[in-house]
């Protein structure tokens, strides 16, 4: 009976002990990356794209109706499939900057901008748009921005948007691994943004007012591909076929290219 006793008290310390252990393993949260906390800065950010809207150097382009229509279908989509982190009822606004530089960044509150030359230059196939726009779609929804000082100037122009946007580096990389997440979810192909991050990289002097650091990028590329291999991703490059995106898609195209 004493022998009986003693293995049950050994069995109980046994359980004890792991869960013990378990309960200190860290784990990571991707929900709440680099998430803000200060409503007042978050709303001071979202104010800040009506300012940059109303800077006299800021042309847009005017979107037709069946532009916003699709890009608010993949939206939609990212937003529908991810519902436990992200708001199908926070509808997105989209802006189409005229601008030499590609860039694109988001504001609270969904509101998304892109450059022309991003665009025409860069995102040409439908697959690398959704993956560019997703990591935005993440942050915008997530307010995943650093705080960082705002000066009321009452103007801010597209460097100045960019820099009060952009992470650091551990947190981009997160943001990264969370969009990939996203896509695969959405049913999109979420080896495309490997592809996002390599056109960066090949393209360093044409993105250096978007990057700043150009050395960062290709670090970034390195542990995205090891990230994705630990996904079981085999084949990491790809070549993405123009050819295979939607005919929505090249309606956007027409719309950036005609400039109306």
């Amino acid at each position: 009976m004493n022998k009986f006793f003693r293995f049950i008290l050994i069995a109980l310390l046994g359980i004890f002990v792991s869960c013990s252990t378990n309960s200190n393993k860290k784990t990571i949260d991707y929900t709440g990356i680099g998430e803000l906390q200060t409503k007042d800065y978050i709303d001071h950010l979202a104010a800040a794209g009506g300012y940059y809207l109303a800077y006299e150097e800021t042309k847009t382009i005017k979107l037709r109706p069946d532009t916003i229509e699709f890009l608010e279908s993949i939206y939609d989509r990212l937003v529908s499939n991810n519902q436990l982190i992200l708001n199908l009822n926070e509808r997105p606004t989209f802006y189409i900057i005229q601008h030499k530089s590609p860039f694109l960044f988001s504001l609270p509150r969904s509101q998304f901008f892109f450059s022309t030359a991003l665009i025409e230059r860069y995102l040409k196939s439908e697959e690398l748009f959704v993956a560019a726009f997703a990591a935005e779609v993440v942050r915008s929804q997530r307010y995943i921005y650093e705080k960082k000082i705002m000066l009321p100037l009452g103007f801010y122009n597209t460097e100045k948007m960019i820099g009060l946007t952009k992470l650091k580096f551990d947190t981009k990389q997160q943001v990264s691994e969370w969009t990939y997440f996203v896509l695969k979810r959405a049913g999109y192909d979420a080896s495309a943004y490997l592809n996002w991050i390599q056109i960066q990289n090949r393209n360093t002097l044409d993105f250096s007012m978007y990057l700043g650091d150009s050395v960062g990028i290709s670090k970034e590329e390195h542990l995205f591909k090891n990230f994705m291999t630990k996904q079981g991703v085999m084949g990491v490059e790809k070549r993405f076929n123009e050819a295979n995106s939607s005919k929505n898609f090249y309606k956007l195209l027409n719309n950036v290219a005609s400039r109306k």
